[in-house]
């Protein structure tokens, strides 16, 4: 079955996890297989695992923006009067921005920083390690404003 170019641009974050996760079970599978079962270890095993987990963390916490499934405290909030409550939700939402913001210019920085770092055992640059960071927060920056401006939550009243 082929997927249109929507589809793979509202999958992108679970696809890139899903085979990060893929690329996570399989080198510490040969690397527990290699250290068991032959005399010669994968060294690399642990290094690819580690950057591969790096990128199922980064690009699921995107997919949780994306499908609101980070935790929040909303009960305090369904209490308040709705004028308050309203600028409160808003000034959340400019922290969230503005923190998404940041982490895109720090991990920028600092991915451009590790180009010159190998890796130790693949002598990588750390890059493909951090790179994902500055990548991955301005897709939460995206997807968060996706939703705050075209999909806000139903607002429930407490009684």
């Amino acid at each position: 079955m082929r997927r249109s170019p929507r589809w793979w641009a509202d999958h992108f974050e679970e696809v890139v996890a899903s085979l990060a996760l893929v690329v996570v079970v399989a080198a510490t599978t040969w690397g527990v297989i290699t250290r068991y079962v032959t005399a010669q270890p994968a060294t690399w095993a642990g290094e690819v695992s580690t950057i591969g987990f790096a990128w199922v963390v980064f690009f699921g916490a995107v997919a949780c923006i994306k499908h609101r499934m980070h935790p929040a405290v909303d009960v305090p909030l369904g209490r308040l009067p709705r004028p308050l409550r309203l600028a409160l939700e808003w000034t959340n939402h400019f922290l969230l921005l503005g923190l998404f913001a940041f982490m895109v210019w720090f991990g920028t920085r600092f991915a451009i920083d590790a180009w010159s770092n190998p890796t130790p055992v693949l002598r990588a640059p750390l890059t493909v390690l951090y790179g994902p960071v500055a990548f991955t927060f301005a897709l939460m920056f995206v997807r968060y404003v996706q939703h705050v401006l075209l999909a806000p939550p139903p607002r429930t009243e407490v009684a």
